[in-house]
């Protein structure tokens, strides 16, 4: 991923730079750098996205359609662990994570096992198809 833009000014050419000063010099740590360099930066904000997730989803349907019996169900409730949702997805498991994070995709909670979190294929097929619009 290439690195976000950023703004760079001079914290002298703002009107709270006095401000600035004094509150850094309060802390003794600070005592032997120049506050004649202090710097604001501003990174550009990214949207996240899903960067391929045509292939995602690709990978999912694949997966389900050849291997429907092996995906475990329980008391009819069908239980895909984080690691085997990210092996059918064929992303990384930080990657997963990322993606929770940030809303892509949501596990719930299982209702035959307790403090599970599972990710149901179909479940996750809408989710992903939602982030195509």
């Amino acid at each position: 991923m290439p690195r976000r833009k950023q703004y760079k000014i001079s914290a002298r050419q703002t009107a709270i730079y006095k401000t600035i000063v004094s509150e850094l010099q309060k802390n003794p740590e600070l005592a032997d750098y120049d506050m004649e360099t202090i710097e604001i930066s501003v990174k550009k904000k990214i949207t996240p996205r899903i960067q391929d997730v045509d292939k995602a989803i690709r990978n999912l349907t694949t997966y389900v359609a050849v291997n429907k019996e092996f995906i475990k169900t329980f008391e009819g409730e069908t239980i895909v662990s984080k690691k085997e949702i990210a092996k059918i997805l064929k992303i990384s498991r930080p990657t997963l994570d990322k993606w929770i994070r940030e809303k892509f995709i949501t596990p719930v909670q299982s209702d035959v096992l307790s403090k599970t979190e599972t990710f149901p294929p179909d479940l996750i097929l809408k989710q992903l198809q939602k982030q195509k619009k």
